[in-house]
């Protein structure tokens, strides 16, 4: 169980990813894929790995004579596989295929590979994904064709089950802290399997259960699976104590619900489609708005991260998007072609591809699921208030909670080991420090977060060495513990805080860019961050408005002599890249 709950964080290092996981499965990884290999590879044979990670079983197959295609989402992985081909001087017998499991459609033609293999995959993918693969595999396979799957399951018995829970907590809690991500063990892969066009020739259970190689083969008389109905689910399943609870403290981490599709109300085949991240704050808060509305809300798997951070972190992506317009079949539900994306989500979404994949028009909604009643009774039209980030007193003090809850427990925790009687003082200085900053942040004098904190901690010191000499209580330098620690917090609480309450560019990401820090798991990548200069071709431009409708600041304004779009408040700017992604014409782009 090692494998699939460390296979995370070993995915971030794409050339330690064999090593790594061999190691941990104590060279079990390695043995079930030369087995695979063995039983069902002939020479000749057309063979599709889906997840095929550093292509290690691709080239067990590519030894024997098969030629291999194989898919994976990360490109770090492709590249390893790649490479490991070149060295074995086996190119010709080999493709890759950059995409996921929704690419399956386009990718390939019915009935062309003879045998579908995927190890450590499905147990990353929810319910409805496995139903999607399971339909597309029916259909690229031949007649009689053979599937292999090997994959985290739960395991049969209640004494195994509890003792691979206890074992696996652990292990998924560190895994949840160090990579922000987990997998979730499928409850029946064999029945999965035989519902779904199969004939399930056998199954192999190995560590205490809870990893099994199946093997099934394509019923010759089925033909192509028909795609099965995906059924809406109430909003309600969404509702959890701990997650809210979570949403508040741990703003840190990701806070997944399960993707799909939910029923909104009663809504029929005209009812609007609107899309939003799995983070589960948002999801709630977008089915807050949309009470007493009847719609469709296709909630896109993003790992658990919120709108804008997805957007612009590569999570919520066109192909995140189109998937989930495919898997959960919408088309089916609706007579109109037409999603509402949120706004943020404009620097990760190419509407132009999405509907070219899905065959659906997109509009970005408003920057705030809360104007979404007003946006529907204005037919679909927005406001430039509408369109703009807002960062008030009660999102600010949100973000003070969120951001900082952790930290302060955790401190507090060690005061309550060291000295229970700091803990009082300490949690006064934090916490009112921390109002201060982030309730006063727009009245304290300077620009940087980190010189408003600098600021506050001087303010601290003078403070408290002046109350000292007058009250006549012994020397201020008795203080220095405290004055030292004011320095500290206010240095912490004033890190990023420009970004955090201001949707200004990060200091923290500069600061890190220039120590050579280029990502930390997925709490920050800078190769994802949109740097640069905003250039406007005015030649280009023709008026159409579609960056004022996505620009959060409010850069842009129509000249209606000219009728063309200029940049207002080009200050205001902190390339996001909305607008030049968006831009029909390519008038706009960051240089």
């Amino acid at each position: 169980m090692f494998s699939y709950i460390f296979m995370k964080i070993l995915e971030s290092r794409p050339s330690r990813y064999d090593r790594g996981i061999n190691i941990l499965t104590l060279g079990h990884a390695k043995r079930v894929k030369k087995e695979i290999v063995d039983k069902y590879v002939r020479a000749g044979m057309k063979i599709l790995d889906i997840g095929c990670g550093t292509g290690e079983l691709m080239e067990y197959a590519a030894r024997k004579g098969a030629y291999v295609t194989g898919i994976d989402i990360s490109e770090g992985m492709l590249c390893i596989a790649q490479k490991r081909f070149e060295d074995v001087e086996l190119c010709d017998k080999a493709e890759f295929n950059h995409a996921g499991i929704t690419d399956l459609d386009r990718l390939f033609e019915d009935r062309r590979f003879d045998l579908v293999t995927s190890t450590l995959v499905f147990s990353e993918l929810y319910p409805d994904e496995r139903q999607w693969a399971y339909t597309e595999i029916n259909r690229v396979l031949k007649d009689s064709g053979t599937l292999v799957l090997a994959g985290e399951v739960k395991p049969q018995g209640f004494f195994k089950r509890l003792i691979h829970f206890l074992i696996r907590l652990p292990l998924a809690a560190a895994t949840y802290l160090i990579a922000q991500t987990g997998t979730r063990a499928v409850s029946d892969m064999t029945e999965e399997i035989s519902l779904s066009g199969f004939e399930v020739q056998g199954e192999q259970r190995t560590l205490l259960d809870s990893f099994s190689v199946v093997w099934a083969r394509k019923k010759s008389n089925a033909g192509t699976a028909e795609p099965s109905t995906i059924s809406a689910f109430s909003s309600k399943r969404d509702w959890s104590i701990a997650k809210t609870f979570w949403d508040y403290i741990g703003r840190w981490f990701p806070s997944p619900v399960e993707p799909g599709l939910r029923q909104i109300g009663a809504p029929d085949k005209n009812a609007p489609v609107f899309i939003t991240c799995n983070f589960h704050l948002t999801v709630r808060r977008v089915e807050k708005a949309l009470s007493g509305i009847d719609a469709w809300l296709l909630v896109a798997p993003t790992n658990g991260i919120n709108v804008w951070c997805a957007a612009c972190g590569g999570e919520l992506t066109t192909q995140s998007v189109s998937g989930a317009v495919k898997i959960t079949r919408i088309a089916n539900k609706v007579s109109h072609r037409r999603l509402v994306l949120p706004q943020f989500s404009a620097p990760g979404i190419d509407i132009r591809q999405l509907k070219q994949e899905t065959g659906f028009n997109s509009v970005f909604g408003p920057a705030y699921a809360k104007d979404i009643p007003k946006f529907l009774k204005m037919n679909g039209e927005k406001t430039s208030d509408m369109c703009l980030a807002k960062y008030p007193l009660s999102f600010r003090l949100e973000m003070l909670l969120s951001m900082n809850a952790l930290i302060w427990a955790f401190i507090a925790a060690f005061c309550l080991m060291i000295n229970p009687g700091s803990l009082f003082v300490f949690s006064l200085l934090f916490w009112g420090a921390g109002i201060v900053l982030y309730a006063g942040y727009p009245w304290i004098p300077g620009n940087s977060g980190w010189l408003k904190g600098l600021g506050l901690s001087i303010l601290i010191i003078v403070g408290t060495g002046t109350g000292t000499i007058l009250s006549g209580h012994g020397d201020w330098h008795n203080h220095w513990g405290w004055m030292l620690a004011s320095v500290i917090i206010c240095f912490w609480l004033g890190f990023d805080l420009r970004g955090i309450v201001e949707g200004s560019a990060s200091e923290a990401t500069g600061l890190l860019e220039k120590l050579g820090i280029h990502s930390i798991g997925k709490f920050y990548s800078s190769r994802s961050k949109t740097k640069g200069i905003l250039k406007h071709d005015t030649v280009l431009c023709t008026g159409c408005r579609t960056c004022m409708g996505v620009c959060p600041k409010g850069v842009f304004d129509l000249d209606k002599r000219e009728k063309r779009v200029f940049a207002a408040r080009p200050e205001a700017c902190f390339t996001c890249g909305a607008c030049g992604y968006q831009c029909p014409e390519h008038a706009l782009k960051i240089s």
